[in-house]
């Protein structure tokens, strides 16, 4: 799990205390999106 928060701090700048009030599902959505939206800047480059 701490991956996930991390993945999600490092993408879209958001600080823990916004991140521990998620959801586990929003977590994972939100997780889904910060990996569609490193996959796609990594291949744009």
């Amino acid at each position: 799990m701490h991956g996930v928060l991390a993945d999600l701090a490092v993408v879209f700048h958001w600080p823990p205390s916004e991140l521990w009030e998620l959801e586990l599902s929003d977590l994972m959505i939100w997780h889904e999106k910060a990996k569609e939206r490193t996959t796609q800047e990594y291949n744009n480059d």
